[in-house]
């Protein structure tokens, strides 16, 4: 039902403490069935508050009771889902269609990456819609253009990261905030972040990865890029783990302990699907920039010679970003290009 007026919508703490909820949205209502919504908040520390909803359906006539929940995730998915289809529906005939954010392509155009600037200037074309129509295969243009807007992504989110640590950025919570958003960061390895984060009482990490090859999760703690990684022993000549880092080795051994325990076989009973098996951690922690090669080979080393759990720097993972970016620019770079000289043509 469309609203003119203020719309109130109350928000109360659940009784255990951990989330809270929102007034029940009515969806239909009628003699033989109704659906409604229960909006969930969970509150988390290092980043905005996360956004879950469980739809219940009641059959008023035999009393049968079905509920689904949607965790954030899936609730973005589906909104995205709805926009584009109701885009379509406005539109009379069938056929193939190409739906664009205007607004975000216009703002990736800006930038002077090679790829961009050569689907923005097939978009200048006063043609682009004849030649689209008679040569291009939707599907392959909306992929072209998907990719120029995801090199756009990548080098802002790159730029963010060096301008925080290039400028003395030191909080912890801006940089889970950045991990959260562009989790995309910690390679291919990984296809995608959980929302869900707390993985035993008491112990709730900064991100949780799926990895690619098993579907079992990996933990990811995230420290200050001004902690001290290594500490140099000059009786014996030998670099070891500084003491803040062994902090965070010890945090993460009892989170692994803890995690593959609580989710071997999922955790239960809100998140079944998060599973782990035998679990690694990765510490981001310190800088590296200014080190010399004897001490990135004591890092190397060092790694290599403990189970589960890696700790890397935040210019390495700022060097993984750079090589991501690169490889999808030379990957897309002369696709876009192909596509603006096709359609200017």
């Amino acid at each position: 039902m469309d609203q003119d007026g203020p719309i109130y919508f109350d928000r109360r703490p659940a009784a255990s403490g951990a989330l809270s909820y929102g007034d029940r949205i009515t969806i239909r209502d009628t003699s033989q069935v109704s659906i409604e919504a229960v909006p969930y908040f969970i509150p988390h520390r290092s980043s905005e508050d996360e956004l879950s909803m469980k739809l219940i359906r009641v059959d008023k006539r035999s009393g049968e009771k079905c509920e689904i929940t949607l965790n954030d995730s899936d609730l973005r998915q589906l909104r995205q889902c709805i926009a584009q289809a109701l885009a379509v529906a406005e539109q009379e005939d069938d056929g193939q269609y190409l739906v664009l954010r205007a607004d975000d392509l216009a703002h990736t155009v800006e930038s002077s990456d090679d790829a961009v600037r050569a689907v923005g200037g097939a978009l200048d074309s006063h043609r682009f819609a004849r030649r689209v129509a008679q040569h291009v295969n939707p599907e392959s243009l909306a992929s072209a253009f998907s990719a120029v807007v995801r090199i756009g992504e990548l080098r802002a989110a790159i730029t963010e990261l060096r301008e925080n640590l290039d400028g003395g950025v030191t909080r912890e919570d801006v940089y889970q905030t950045w991990c959260d958003k562009h989790s995309w960061a910690f390679g291919n390895a990984y296809v995608a972040r959980d929302n869900w984060r707390t993985i035993g009482i008491g112990d709730q990490v900064d991100l949780l990865m799926k990895s690619t090859a098993s579907g079992f999760r990996d933990i990811f703690e995230l420290k200050r890029p001004d902690m001290e990684v290594l500490s140099f022993d000059n009786t014996h000549r030998n670099w070891y783990w500084a003491s803040q880092t062994s902090r965070a080795i010890g945090q993460c051994h009892r989170y692994l302990d803890n995690f593959h325990r609580a989710a071997e076989h999922g955790i239960q009973p809100d998140h079944p699907e998060i599973i782990a098996y035998h679990p690694r951690a990765v510490i981001v922690i310190g800088r590296s920039n200014a080190w010399d090669q004897s001490k990135v080979k004591a890092l190397h080393g060092l790694n290599s010679r403990m189970h589960g759990i890696t700790v890397m720097t935040y210019d390495q993972l700022l060097a993984r970003c750079s090589v991501l970016l690169g490889q999808v620019h030379s990957e897309q770079v002369s696709e876009a290009q192909e596509y603006s000289e096709d359609l200017s043509a």
